[in-house]
C-alpha cells in the first residue's frame, strides 16, 4: 500500500527552501542528470544532518526536518525522472520509500498530539483520554522507526546513495541520438514546469463538486508543481519568488482542508472505539467524553470553514498575473 500522505498544519514541507540554505553550484548549462544530483545531494545532506536528532527526540524539529529531507528526495526522482535509468533508481525510491514509512507514523501522531493540546490549552476541554492514546501510539511508532534507523538496511540505503550522488553519469538515460531529447537542464525546465502546471489546472473542472480525496488529489498535483519549482528556482528568473508563494498558499489551503478532514476522521472512528470499550462500565465510571466530542466539532466546522473559503483561494491562485509571473521566470532560461 502506499504511504498515506497527510499534510501537516505546521506546513511540514511546503516553506520554501530559504535563500541561505538552497544548493549551491547549479547552472543551466548542466546536464540535467548532474543539476539534479546536485540537488539530491542538498537534500540527502539535510537528511543525514537531522538523523542524530530524530534518534534522541527531544525535538520534534528535527523528526520534522528529516521527513521533509525524504519526501525531496523522492520529489526529486519524480521530477528528474527523464534524465536516469528507471531500472537504476527502483532501489534507491524503494529504500526512501521505507524511510518515509517509518518516519511518518511518528511525525503525523506529533501534529495530532500537538493540535490537540493546543485545544485543550486554549478551551480546558478533557482531552486526556485523546491524549493517552495517541501517545501510546507514538511510543509505538517511535519504538519501529528506531529499529529501522539502527537496521542494515538503512545503513545500505545510506551508503548506496552516497555512491550514487558521488558519482557523475551513474544511472543517467541514453537516448538515440537521432530521436533528440532535451539532456541540458535549460532545455528540459520549461516542460518539466508546465507538465505539473498543466495537471494541477486539469482539476479545475471538477472542483465545484470535489470530493475531499479528490481535493487530496489537488494538493498532490500543487505540491510536484511546487517541487519542479523549487527545484529548478536558481536558474530562473526572479518572479520566481512570488510563483513559490503563490504555490505554498493554495497548497497550505489545500493543506488545512485535508488535516481537518482526516483528523475528524480519525477522531470519528476511535469516538465510535471508546463508546464500544466502554459500554459495560457503569455510567458513573465511565470516561468523560464531552471534551472530544466537541474537539471533534471543532475540527469538522475547520473543515466546512476551508471548504467554503477554497473557491476564493483558488481564484486567486489562477489569475493572469501568477501566469505571468510563471512565463517571465521561465523567460530568463
Amino acid at each position: 500500500m502506499p504511504e498515506p500522505e497527510l499534510s501537516l498544519p505546521s506546513g511540514d514541507d511546503s516553506k520554501p527552501t530559504s535563500r541561505k540554505k538552497r544548493p549551491r553550484g547549479l547552472s543551466a548549462d548542466l546536464p540535467l542528470a548532474e543539476y539534479a544530483r546536485i540537488v539530491m545531494r542538498f537534500h540527502f545532506d539535510e537528511l543525514l544532518r537531522h538523523e542524530s536528532g530524530t534518534r534522541l527526540g527531544a525535538d520534534s524539529k528535527e523528526l520534522h526536518d528529516m521527513r521533509v529531507a525524504t519526501r525531496r528526495l523522492r520529489a526529486a526522482f519524480e521530477v528528474f525522472a527523464p534524465a536516469f535509468r528507471s531500472r537504476e533508481i527502483k532501489p534507491l525510491l524503494d529504500d526512501l520509500r521505507a524511510a518515509r514509512q517509518a518516519l511518518g507514523p511518528v511525525r503525523d501522531l506529533d501534529v495530532f498530539i500537538e493540535n490537540a493540546q493546543d485545544y485543550q490549552r486554549e478551551t480546558g476541554a478533557d482531552l486526556q483520554l485523546l491524549l493517552n492514546t495517541w501517545q501510546t501510539e507514538r511510543e509505538a511508532a517511535r519504538h519501529k522507526m528506531l529499529a529501522y534507523l539502527d537496521s542494515p538496511a538503512f545503513e545500505t540505503f545510506k551508503t548506496d546513495f552516497e555512491h550514487f550522488l558521488g558519482t557523475p553519469g551513474r544511472g543517467v538515460r541514453r537516448y538515440d541520438p537521432q530521436e533528440p531529447h532535451p539532456q541540458v537542464t535549460w532545455q528540459a525546465a520549461p516542460f518539466l514546469i508546465y507538465q505539473r502546471y498543466s495537471a494541477v489546472l486539469a482539476c479545475e473542472g471538477i472542483l465545484a463538486t470535489a470530493s475531499p480525496e479528490q481535493l487530496h488529489d489537488l494538493r498532490i498535483r500543487c505540491k510536484k508543481f511546487r517541487y519542479a519549482v523549487e527545484f529548478l528556482r536558481e536558474i530562473l528568473g526572479k518572479p520566481v519568488a512570488e510563483v513559490i508563494e503563490d504555490l505554498k498558499t493554495i497548497q497550505d489551503h489545500l493543506g488545512q482542508l485535508n488535516d481537518a478532514f482526516l483528523a475528524g476522521e480519525l477522531l470519528s472512528g476511535l469516538m465510535a472505539e471508546f463508546k464500544t470499550q466502554h459500554r459495560s462500565l457503569p455510567i458513573g465510571v465511565r470516561p468523560e467524553l464531552d471534551g472530544i466530542t466537541a474537539y471533534l466539532a471543532t475540527l469538522n466546522n475547520q473543515h466546512r470553514q476551508q471548504t467554503d473559503t477554497f473557491p476564493q483561494a483558488w481564484a486567486h491562485f489562477i489569475r493572469p498575473e501568477f501566469r505571468q509571473n510563471l512565463a517571465l521566470a521561465i523567460s530568463e532560461l
